[in-house]
């Protein structure tokens, strides 16, 4: 039984888009945004400084820039399930390995990080990946369906803020 007011989600339900990245190659020349990807997130954190950049025509980079509060998630490879919230970033955009989830404004994306990170995701992940001797991936569509308890707002944020 749940909590009052808590509610069973899916990521791909409180998102308001799901997004593949960009596929380009990335350039060591600081020319365009800065262009963030999979291996650029070391334990769940970036450090900008290091993230190379990718020229890109200015439709693309409004269709593929990162903004404060998207979550993105690596689909392929050794770390599919690796999420990485973004927070204030530099004029960036993602590239084609990872897949960003802009959320709900009445949700706090700052839970679903968090969320993302739990025991419980990887649960998830790990049933849905198994145990595959090939390169593991999981589309948009199978991270999305991740199960998420979703309190009131106020408690989502309360929760975050620890």
């Amino acid at each position: 039984m749940l909590k009052e007011g808590w509610k069973q989600v899916t990521l791909a339900e409180i998102s308001d888009s799901i997004d593949y990245g960009y596929t380009h190659a990335a350039s060591a020349t600081p020319e365009g945004p800065k262009f963030l990807r999979i291996t650029d997130i070391v334990d769940g954190y970036v450090d900008w400084r290091s993230v190379p950049h990718c020229p890109v025509e200015k439709h693309i980079l409004e269709k593929y820039r990162l903004r404060d509060g998207d979550i993105v998630v690596a689909r392929t490879g050794a770390s599919t399930g690796i999420s990485y919230y973004v927070k204030d970033p530099p004029e960036a955009i993602f590239a084609s390995y990872l897949v960003r989830y802009r959320i709900r404004k009445d949700v706090d994306p700052r839970f679903v990080a968090y969320y993302l990170k739990s025991p419980e995701f990887w649960a998830y992940m790990k049933g849905v990946l198994g145990d595959k001797s090939a390169q593991p991936n999981a589309s948009a569509t199978t991270i999305g369906k991740a199960p998420i308890l979703l309190p009131p707002l106020p408690e989502q944020r309360a929760i975050a803020h620890i």
